[in-house]
């Protein structure tokens, strides 16, 4: 009876986190300056983007002034 409800316990978590809608928390950037802050849904449908790293575009201008999204 244990393991039965072990193996139950298992597959809800299972379908539990698989889903759970991910949230990024977004900064865009202007020239080493915080210029917005948003949070984005992921859409679980969506091939092309599974991670919020997926959604940062950042570029480095001499090493230190990002500028860009950069999501985590």
């Amino acid at each position: 009876m244990k393991k039965v409800l072990l193996a139950v316990v298992a597959v809800a978590f299972v379908f539990g986190m698989a889903s759970c809608d991910k949230h990024c928390k977004c900064k865009t950037y202007a020239a080493g300056v915080v210029v917005s802050e948003n949070e984005v849904t992921l859409d679980k449908d969506n091939e092309n983007i599974k991670r919020c790293s997926d959604l940062t575009t950042i570029a480095d201008i001499n090493d230190e002034l990002k500028t860009g999204v950069e999501c985590k």
